[in-house]
Order: C-alpha cells, then structure tokens, then sequence
C-alpha cells in the first residue's frame, strides 16, 4: 500500500490544482480511499502532478472524508 493515512493538512500547504485535475482525484477517491503505490504513480500521471502531491491530496482528502463520517481526522487507513 503508499501508506495513505489521513491526515488533515492547513489549507495553505496544500498545492494549488486546476479544477480538471480536482475532478479527476476525486473521481479516483470515490473509487478508492487508499490507493497502492502502482495506483498513486498512474494517478499522478493522468492529473500530471508529481507522487507526493498526490499522496497528500489523498491524505488530507481522507481526514476529511473521516471527519464527515465522524472519525477523528488523524488515523490510519480505513478500508471498507
């Protein structure tokens, strides 16, 4: 696994994206909360962002997706 756990980052430490490449990660969230290593190098390829800014989008996307369903942000990965 790429060791996604949630972790809920200051929004000034996240990368700025364009709204295309907003839409493609959260299309991939919605299908997987917790992408393998193979599934984070393809998904930064289709958005054309480097791993780790990837990996931290999914970070934080997850700690807010754990507070939603009232989790507490900063755990480890969830898988369903």
């Amino acid at each position: 696994m790429a060791n996604i756990h949630a972790h809920l980052s200051p929004p000034h430490q996240l990368p700025p994206l364009e709204l295309d490449q907003q839409e493609k990660l959260e299309e991939n969230f919605k299908n997987n909360r917790n992408p393998s290593d193979l599934d984070v190098i393809l998904i930064a390829a289709e958005v054309d962002l480097p791993e780790h800014v990837v990996k931290k989008w999914f970070q934080h996307r997850l700690a807010c997706w754990r507070q939603k369903q009232g989790l507490p942000a900063n755990e480890r990965p969830v898988n369903d």
